[in-house]
């Protein structure tokens, strides 16, 4: 494992303990009665913030300084503040002439503030740090004399490596952008394990960061169907999968339901072990299962991409019934509650996802429902796990991460569908990968006698 200052070791993959099933619990009746909650234990802490390609932190929270702002300066609430840890606000503006000072504040306690003096006539970006505890901020900027300003943005104050656009289907024409910390370079980039850094071009440096673009055709022109791609910067990695075309729809068996299962790669990008979801997926035998034929699809460990790979499925391979699988805390966790929500932000810095991404108060869709049950049959699940010895939990705290999105994404598409995290493991010999490969075929099984 890998360790520094500044950087922690992930103990599991698919969730952040962001309510406690106690309070989400208040108010609701007739509910089951919930376990301790099995999925304790998902994150110990991670590096901080990383920046898009787009010119804005990756991880920024962006309020336009229309309606803050009149000729004598700028106040008003920004968002950001929910993320924790140490934190930049900038302000992109012109001070054509006199002084301005700049504040960060939380209610009447100035958290940090700076003075600026006359720029010029050339946009600028103005920040200040501070020390989050995740509290609302708000923005003060007093000037003496003339000035404008367009948004202010607040994002951790530190990064390490970003990969854009992520995993999924890529052409040749599309483009690999890489961004790591101003005048840091990229150690290593491999495709299916062999080395390929000398192809890099050269990068584009600006105040924040070193920006690498280049076409995928000409970086990966030999790549196959699907292209493992691996990128190291110091002790920061991330890990894309890029596809030709999308998963094939393959369903093995007999039985007439069609079930998809879905698993993880590996997490963090450079885990030297296998993700139990994936693991436990590739394992189970489709033969052993009743009256259904079962499609295996492996999603990448990232937000958007993933919750977009598993919809396009559905809606391409048209399953009666999805079951997604993801690695938690101690215990098999039977997940009842998905939350329209991205966060890790009472992480410090947040913890990204394989390509960098990082997200803290996000919804999921502003159009949609802030939660959407399990359309499982939990209780029949249980019971199966139960007679193979297992001793699975009821949750209603799936975390706020890749798990809870896709998750989220599943019963959005009004198929019988739902979420199970697996024990956290990180040795996999035959015994496990038969131990896990039976739990999830037990999950299957007893939703589509159920169905």
């Amino acid at each position: 494992m890998r360790s520094s200052e500044g950087k922690l070791i992930y103990a599991a993959l698919c969730g952040l303990l962001a309510v406690a099933a106690t309070s989400i619990l208040t108010g609701c009746a007739d509910q089951p009665t919930l376990d301790p909650n099995p999925n304790d234990g998902m994150f110990v802490d991670f590096q901080d913030g990383k920046f898009d390609g787009d010119g804005h932190p990756l991880n920024a929270v962006v309020t336009s300084a229309k309606g803050l702002c009149t000729a004598k300066g700028c106040s008003g609430a920004v968002g950001g503040g929910a993320q924790s840890g140490d934190l930049q606000l900038s302000a992109r503006m012109k001070l054509h002439t006199g002084t301005a000072t700049l504040r960060v504040k939380k209610g009447g306690t100035v958290l940090a503030s700076k003075k600026i003096s006359k720029r010029g006539d050339a946009w600028t970006d103005v920040p200040v740090g501070w020390y989050s505890n995740g509290d609302a901020i708000t923005v003060e900027l007093v000037a003496t004399g003339t000035f404008e300003v367009d948004y202010f943005e607040v994002f951790p104050a530190r990064f390490g490596l970003v990969a854009s656009p992520g995993s999924g289907v890529i052409g040749d024409d599309d483009h690999l952008t890489i961004e790591v910390p101003r005048y840091r370079k990229v150690d290593a980039l491999t495709l299916d394990g062999v080395d390929i850094t000398d192809r890099l071009p050269a990068g584009t440096t600006t105040n924040f960061r070193t920006v690498i673009d280049v076409a995928v055709g000409d970086l990966l022109p030999e790549r196959g169907d699907v292209a493992d791609v691996m990128i190291h910067a110091g002790e920061n990695a991330t890990r894309l999968q890029l596809r030709r075309s999308a998963p094939a729809c393959a369903y093995e068996g007999t039985g007439a339901k069609k079930v998809l299962i879905t698993g993880f790669q590996p997490f963090p990008a450079d885990a030297s072990h296998g993700n139990v979801s994936g693991e436990a997926v590739v394992a189970m035998s489709p033969a052993k299962i009743a009256g259904a034929r079962v499609m295996k699809l492996i999603l990448p460990v990232e937000y958007d991409r993933a919750a977009a790979e598993v919809t396009d499925a559905i809606a391409r391979c048209a399953p009666d019934i999805v079951i997604s699988f993801g690695q938690g805390g101690g215990e098999i966790a039977l997940e009842h509650t998905a939350y329209n929500l991205q966060d890790t932000g009472e992480v410090a810095g947040g913890v990204p996802d394989n390509r960098g991404i990082v997200r803290a108060a996000v919804p999921i869709d502003e159009a949609a429902p802030a939660t959407r049950d399990t359309k499982l049959p939990l209780d029949a699940i249980e019971a199966a796990l139960v007679a193979l010895g297992e001793s699975p939990q009821h949750s209603r705290d799936p975390g706020r991460y890749i798990c809870n999105n896709v998750m989220f994404a599943d019963i959005g598409t009004g198929r019988t569908a739902g979420f199970i995290h697996l024990p956290y493991t990180t040795s996999f010999d035959d015994a496990a990968r038969a131990r896990f490969g039976k739990v999830v075929a037990a999950a299957i099984q007893a939703t589509v006698d159920q169905k």
